[in-house]
This record gives structure tokens, sequence and C-alpha cells, in this order.
């Protein structure tokens, strides 16, 4: 592994999830929440491939990676499903608004 990639994988791999946190923390509307969750996802995705190079065991890796994204795809449509019904009656998409989504 390169000496120069050792050192800044983990921190860009850091970075991806503090945006990601960052976003989920800080947005109001719910689209851009989802966002910020897509973005941490990402980042840990990227710290299991560096963990599956680090330690030489990139097919577990890539077992890893593939559930990972079919489950993230998963979950990804339901949350659009959602953000579509809170888009239809809240036009605004704010994240306060959720609660009055009950029934």
């Amino acid at each position: 592994m390169n000496p120069w990639n050792e050192h800044l994988t983990p921190l860009f791999i850091l970075a991806l999830l503090g945006v990601g946190a960052w976003c989920l923390a800080t947005r109001k509307r719910v689209i851009k929440q989802v966002i910020g969750l897509n973005i941490m996802l990402h980042g840990a995705l990227l710290g299991i491939v560096d963990g599956g190079v680090r330690h030489k065991q990139m097919e577990l890796a890539q077992s890893m990676i593939i559930s990972a994204l079919l489950v993230e795809t998963i979950v990804l449509a339901v949350i659009l499903a959602l953000v579509i019904n809170v888009y239809r009656y809240h036009p605004e998409g704010l994240v306060a608004d959720l609660d009055t989504l009950k029934g």
C-alpha cells in the first residue's frame, strides 16, 4: 500500500462521515438529510474497502460491500417514497412538519 494513501484514506473516511453527520444534524429539509445519510453510508463503505485492503481480505470486503449496497438500495427506495409523501402534504419539506403525518 502506498504510504500516501495509508494516511489520507482514514482522513477521507472520517471527512465523509463527518459531513454526513453534519447534514443530518443541521439540515431542516428532509431531502437534504437523506443526502447526508447517503454520504455517511458511502463513507462507511469506503471504510470497509480500506479495511479489506489493509488486512488483505478483499473477497470478504467485496461481499460485505455488495450486501451493504443491496440493503442501501432498498432502504433508500423506502426513504424516497416517504419523502415524496412528505412533499405531497408539506411542499416545504421541513422535518418539523413530519409529526402532522400521523394517521
